[in-house]
């Protein structure tokens, strides 16, 4: 039921957001354009001319792939509203992904720039190639990714090493309640050429303080899936041939069982949440996978959204909302979103929603060539 999907690469935003903090524009968050200063004009923003999906080529030498056409689209209170489709080819040893991103925001799409992505996997060589199409540049880097280079220290004496103290946290919370849910509803539709019956998730969980007080946090995820049958079935016997292989590579351990539908950015999102779940919890791992054996079928669309209310804590914005029950994009994008009060959520509004759907699902002959750098692409170091 995996889903080979990256999804959009959140550190463009980051990157455009502090570019806009940095300038003192208000409001980046906006459906539209930020007000100008006063007694100035905003200067016209030129034409976006929108990124494109490559060709996926056919030429001899060639070899049955997994190809797989998908959108997405990443939003809510602490994020800006994006959108974007991927392309990925897939063999049980190698691994392209291609993907476009927008934004509905005007200033954002100002300061994105180039948004089309591409990495290649290779788990016969052991790397991975990461293009950057603007420049037609690409770096390579082991599965592992590429070691980060020393940072100069300051010439200081040197002192005698202590053993790290376990810091307390300054409101400690408790999980009382920690459930979830598969739902069979019935539902049935088709998803393009695809019939597909609907699966619901419903995951609560509450954190008390010393005083009694309670967090919620509810993730729900509507899924449509479809039979593993014909070319369905033939893709999801590549793909998991290449997570298997990928995963004894870099010698990962096993996944989170939502990591079988979600994208590892949106999971990134997740992981203060998933944290205090206790995602180390063999007990409660298990559980979850055997609710989630309810599901049936191999996800064409889906919907995921993540809703967060209470009083535990009281006022301290870093307990309630960053340190203990808070999403780690808001730790992601910084000090850009204030106090944490923006991550608090739009009158009850997710604080992070994620949808995705299939739009094209094939095995066919993809060119070797394909899995290498793009022709006329130089190496950086």
């Amino acid at each position: 039921m995996n889903l080979p999907h990256s999804a959009a690469r959140l550190v463009p935003v980051a990157a455009a957001l502090a570019l806009a903090a940095c300038a003192n524009v208000p409001n980046p968050f906006g459906g539209g354009a930020a007000p100008a200063p006063a007694g100035s004009e905003a200067p016209a923003a030129a034409p976006a001319v929108p990124a494109t999906l490559p060709e996926v080529p056919t030429a001899a030498p060639a070899a049955r792939t997994a190809v797989l056409n998908s959108t997405y689209a990443i939003d809510g209170a602490i994020m800006p509203v994006m959108r974007g489709q991927q392309l990925t080819e897939t063999r049980a040893d190698m691994r392209r992904n291609d993907s476009v991103l927008s934004f509905d925001n005007r200033l954002l799409r100002s300061f994105a720039g180039e948004t089309r992505s591409s990495d290649i996997t290779r788990l016969d060589r052991k790397l991975v190639w990461t293009q950057n199409v603007s420049k037609k540049t690409y770096t390579e880097c082991p599965l592992t990714g590429c070691p980060r280079p020393a940072q100069p220290q300051p010439d200081r004496p040197k002192q005698p090493e202590q053993p790290d103290k376990p810091s307390e946290p300054s409101c400690p919370l408790v999980l009382k309640k920690n459930e979830l849910k598969v739902l069979a509803t019935g539902e049935r539709k088709a998803i393009g050429a695809f019939n597909s019956e609907r699966f619901q998730l419903n995951w609560v969980m509450e954190l008390e303080d010393p005083q009694g007080r309670r967090n919620s946090n509810r993730v729900q995820l509507d899924l449509w899936t479809t039979p593993e049958v014909g070319a369905v079935k033939e893709v999801q016997a590549i793909t998991q041939a290449f997570q298997a292989r990928h995963a004894a590579a870099v010698s990962a351990s096993g996944e989170h069982p939502l990591g079988k539908y979600l994208p590892k950015e949106v999971m990134g999102s997740m992981g203060a949440l998933l944290r205090q779940m206790g995602g180390a919890n063999a007990k409660t791992t298990a559980a979850w996978g055997n609710e989630l054996k309810k599901v049936r079928g191999y996800p064409m669309a889906m919907t995921l959204a993540w809703t967060a209310d209470g009083t535990a804590c009281g006022d301290d914005a870093s307990a309630a909302r960053g340190n203990t029950s808070a999403p780690s994009v808001g730790s992601l994008l910084g000090g850009l979103l204030g106090d944490g009060k923006a991550a608090g959520g739009s009158a009850g509004g997710p604080l992070l929603r994620y949808t995705s759907e299939v739009k094209t699902l094939d095995v066919k002959a993809v060119s070797d060539g394909w899995f290498m750098p793009d022709a006329g692409f130089q190496r950086t170091p």
